[in-house]
Formats: structure tokens, sequence, C-alpha cells
């Protein structure tokens, strides 16, 4: 029985990897991100590839909800036969709903997860990634310089005079706009509810990146569940896996996954702009009930 799955992610949660490890399962073709690409190669979404494929990846953004799910895993079907189709961080959970009202129920039936980490963590690889995004993807600098404007811009302009900050200095600017994206996170906890009510989604709960990306147990469950239970993980391909090392590092960063670390070397400034959208959006309740803990803030 072949079986199809949507790992939905917002990203900067080591998407890239979950998509790759999963990919190298001898069972299991899977693809990643917007551009729904194979995820056969480490350096996929590297960089160098967004600049070389960024008109490829801003189509990526607009057929994530003006495509149906049917026509894009007919796509990922074409790279090969396997049991089991799947996508990482093709979709955002708050992309489902939108395709279910767009295109009716889809003619396969999905399992879905998605992959989480902790919002301090995220918005630090976020920052990372904008502050070389930011040099080559206008369209994405215009977007985010958006939702600054659109949700913050009195509180971005006082906190400019209050910490002597030019806040279009493209490092400045990375960080805030790093911090406004949380918004999309909202949206994504605010779908949660209406995926049980789509027939053909079958939401399964969430991943934390700080699990998967250590455990074996983790991954092996995962694929599992995925699977409906029909593909296992032997200890051979777990292995091997797990001694690929990281794959499409957004900041280079030595701690990985302690989250209080990295909000403690914060700047003030930061430590406010990252406060005031955690507040702005209300997810403090939402990452809590998903087990992390945010009492450093």
């Amino acid at each position: 029985m072949t079986s199809y799955f949507i790992v939905t992610s917002h990203g900067w949660s080591a998407s890239n990897w979950l998509a790759y490890v999963l990919n190298h399962h001898q069972d299991i073709i899977c693809t990643h991100s917007a551009r729904n690409i194979l995820a056969s190669k480490k350096d996929m979404n590297s960089d160098e590839n967004l600049r070389k494929n960024i008109k490829n990846l801003h189509q990526g953004y607009l057929l994530r909800q003006n495509r149906s799910l049917d026509r894009c895993y007919d796509e990922i079907e074409k790279n090969g036969k396997a049991k089991c189709y799947g996508s990482v961080h093709v979709y955002r959970m708050r992309d489902l709903p939108v395709l279910y009202e767009k295109y009716g129920a889809p003619k396969r039936e999905y399992s879905v997860l998605n992959l989480i980490r902790h919002p301090v963590s995220l918005v630090w690889s976020g920052y990372g990634q904008f502050r070389e995004l930011f040099r080559y993807d206008l369209n994405e600098l215009y977007w985010t310089s958006g939702k600054i404007l659109k949700t913050a811009k009195d509180f971005v302009f006082d906190l400019a005079e209050e910490y002597d900050l030019y806040i279009g200095d493209l490092e400045n600017l990375a960080f805030i706009g790093a911090s406004a994206v949380l918004g999309s996170l909202r949206l994504d906890f605010d779908a949660e509810e209406k995926l049980g009510e789509l027939p053909g989604i079958y939401f399964l709960g969430h991943i934390k990146m700080e699990d998967i990306t250590v455990s074996p147990e983790t991954l092996s469950n995962v694929i599992q569940i995925l699977s409906h239970q029909e593909l296992d993980a032997d200890d051979n391909y777990l292995r091997t896996v797990y001694s690929m090392g990281i794959v499409n590092q957004h900041k280079n960063d030595p701690n990985k996954h302690n989250a209080r670390e990295k909000y403690l070397k914060f700047t003030d400034w930061q430590k406010k702009v990252f406060l005031y959208f955690m507040n702005l959006y209300d997810l403090v309740k939402p990452y809590q009930r998903l087990g992390y803990d945010l009492s450093f803030l």
C-alpha cells in the first residue's frame, strides 16, 4: 500500500536535514521547500543554490496556495517508485485549510506532522539566513519589511531612538525581520484546529527539531507514523543518517539546542524586539503547551 505524508514547517527548524534523511530511506521519496525539489543533496538549499534558483523559489511560494495537494504529489511521484511519498516544508500548516477551500478534498490520504523549534532558536536561525538573503532576495526584503511596518512601525522607530539604532542596517533589520516572522507561526497555530476537519488530512501532532535531530528512536517512530506503520528504520539506516552531521546551517553557533543561552546572548534591544513580537502574537502559551521552556524570558 502506497502512503503519503506532509511534514509542515515554517522552516528554520532543520527541515532541510529531515527531508534529506527521509529521502535517504530506501522506501521513501521526499521533497523539500517551496521549490518541491527532491531532497537528494545536502546543499540543495545552500545560500549559493538559493541565489541560483531564486526565481524558482518565488514561484514555489505562489504555488503553495495555488496548486492542489494532489497535483503537487503527482510531481513528487515523478521522481521514481517508492512505498511512501512525502514532503518537508513544501507546506506550512496554514496552507492546508486554504488548499481545501480552493480545491476540495484530495483524492489521496495524507498523514501530517508539523516540525517545530524553540522560538528563540528559530529566530536566531532566521536572523542568520536573513543576513545573507536580504542582500540578493529583494522580494524577501520587501515582504519582511512590510510585515515590520504593518505590525510594529511605531515600535521600531521608538526602538531606534532609544538605542541609537540604524534599523535599516541589514544586520539590524535581519534580526527585527526574523522576530516579525513569528506572526507566521501564530497563523500556523491558528490553523491547527482546522486540520482535523479536513477530509483526507490526518493531523498527527508536532515534532520537535530538538528531539528528532538527536534521537534515532524519535526518527524511527516518525517514519512508522508517516507510513501508517508500513516502514521501519533499521540500525544501519539510523547510523548512517545520524553520522551525516549538520545540513544547511543558517547561523554558525556551537550551541545548537540551548535556547536559554542563546537568549542571554541577545543584546538588550534584541531581547526587547523578540519579546515584543512574542507578546504581539500571544505565542508563549502555545509553545509552553508543546513543552518548551520559556521561563527565562
